[in-house]
């Protein structure tokens, strides 16, 4: 507390003399300033501004936090003498919704990422080319939860605010995820580890919309096998904001450029499959419906001439379609 108030009582003890001397010396340096003068952030402090966190480990809203019942349950069943229940053809898992609290297979559910799941060990590295990124520190396998990206939720309005001024400030590192209209996951002041995963053309993880409680939440799950010691990227399918920026990522595959083409939509998602699927007919998706919940189903029916598809759900019954207008995803087969 003493040094405090000396601190804050400091200027009391200047002469009449040393503050003429420092009010004449600020005046000679304004007459030599004749006009605007070019100054730029040191690099080393830019890379500790795009270190420097809160660590959090739950997304904060600064949004009205939206909770949806997806109408999904499991069906699953706990089979005697079997260690695990809800695995692969867990109906819940398959539509990207974790199973809830009330699921009867109890502890022996795995279909609970975010819950039950532990994040894995990975360290964040100063990389050649590409400033900051994680590495794993632990072999992962193909489909493991590796770890969720939080942050603060933020809607369009605000982000694009928060766009405009990194823009102005300058700012070359970005740490925004769209996940639907009005949601957005700003991990640039809070977030945690996976804000340092940097991109790849070939990607060895991917992020996925999950329904948790009713609560849209964006893991990172291994699209393959992670050895340790391995980078741990995925595809930003990054949209444009000014310049392009080129990309280090090293794959044969590599695109050359972040930014030279727009986030695909579901549209060109379907396009690009269409010739090897046949306008994707007998595809697993799921689909977002007027009663605020994913629909699984399959498409049955292509119409070349509308260019819309009809949907077969889980129930029997049908939709027909554009796509392109609709908040929509694959599942794994």
């Amino acid at each position: 507390m003493t040094e405090l108030k000396c601190f804050a009582n400091e200027e009391s003890f200047a002469t009449k003399h040393e503050q003429h001397s420092i009010e004449h010396m600020f005046e000679e340096m304004i007459k030599e300033l004749s006009g605007p003068v070019d100054f730029d952030i040191p690099c080393s402090l830019k890379e500790w501004k795009s270190t420097h966190y809160t660590p959090i480990k739950r997304n904060i809203y600064l949004t009205k936090r939206r909770v949806e019942d997806d109408g999904i349950f499991c069906s699953c069943t706990s089979s005697l003498g079997s260690l695990v229940a809800c695995d692969e053809d867990c109906l819940c898992g398959m539509l990207f919704s974790s199973c809830s609290s009330s699921c009867k297979c109890g502890s022996k559910c795995v279909n609970k990422p975010f819950q039950h799941r532990a994040v894995k060990k990975m360290k964040v590295v100063k990389t050649k080319n590409c400033g900051l990124g994680l590495v794993a520190e632990e072999d992962i396998k193909q489909g493991d939860f590796v770890i969720e990206y939080v942050g603060e939720v933020i809607d369009d309005k605000t982000c694009e605010e928060r766009l405009w001024k990194m823009k102005h400030r300058g700012d070359t590192n970005f740490y925004l995820c769209e996940v639907n209209h009005d949601m957005v996951i700003d991990a640039t002041n809070k977030g945690n580890r996976s804000r340092f995963i940097n991109h790849s053309c070939e990607p060895n993880t991917e992020m996925q919309k999950w329904r948790v409680d009713g609560e849209t939440r964006v893991g990172i799950f291994a699209l393959r096998d992670i050895q340790k010691g391995e980078d741990v990227n995925y595809d930003y399918k990054f949209v444009q904001f000014g310049a392009d920026q080129v990309c280090y990522c090293g794959a044969l595959s590599c695109r050359q450029q972040l930014g030279n083409k727009p986030r695909s939509s579901h549209h060109e998602l379907l396009d690009r499959r269409k010739t090897q699927f046949q306008n994707c007919v007998g595809e697993l998706v799921r689909v977002w419906r007027r009663d605020n919940r994913y629909h699984g189903g399959y498409i049955y029916d292509f119409d070349s001439f509308s260019g819309r598809h009809t949907i077969m759900y889980v129930d029997g019954s049908l939709d027909i379609l554009d796509l392109s207008q609709e908040d929509w995803d694959f599942l794994p087969l």
